[in-house]
C-alpha cells in the first residue's frame, strides 16, 4: 500500500463513478464547489477533517482517498475478527497464533 500522490484525481475518479457533479459532493461534504475544484486539481492538500468530510460524502474510508490500493476485507474475515474480539481474543493472542502457523509450515515444507 503506497500514499497516494494524486489524492485530486481519486476524489475526482470517485466523484464520477459515483455519478456526483463538484456542486453535488462539495454540497454534500459541506465545503465550497472552488475549495473542492482545487482539491481535485491538486493545488490545495486538504486536512484531514475535509478529507473525512469527502470521505464521508463519497461512501468510502478515509483511506480509500490516501491510499492507491486499498482493498476492502471480506466480509467473511470482518465477522471472523468481530466474533474473536466478542470472545476476547485480543490482538497479540491472533499474532502469536500466526507466527505459530508460519513457523509450522515453513518448518513442514522443508
Amino acid at each position: 500500500m503506497r500514499v497516494n500522490l494524486q489524492l485530486g484525481k481519486t476524489i475526482k475518479t470517485l466523484r464520477l463513478s459515483k455519478g456526483f457533479n463538484v456542486t453535488r459532493l462539495a454540497a454534500a461534504a459541506g465545503i465550497s464547489k472552488s475549495y473542492l475544484s482545487s482539491i481535485e486539481t491538486q493545488r490545495t492538500n486538504p486536512s484531514a477533517h475535509v478529507l473525512q468530510k469527502i470521505a464521508g460524502a463519497l461512501g468510502v474510508p478515509v483511506e480509500r482517498l490516501i491510499y492507491e490500493s486499498v482493498e476492502p476485507l471480506d466480509p467473511e474475515w470482518t465477522e471472523l475478527l468481530k466474533q474473536a474480539k466478542e470472545m476476547g481474543i485480543e490482538k497479540e493472542d491472533i499474532r502469536t497464533f500466526i507466527s505459530y502457523e508460519t513457523w509450522k509450515n515453513n518448518g513442514m515444507a522443508k
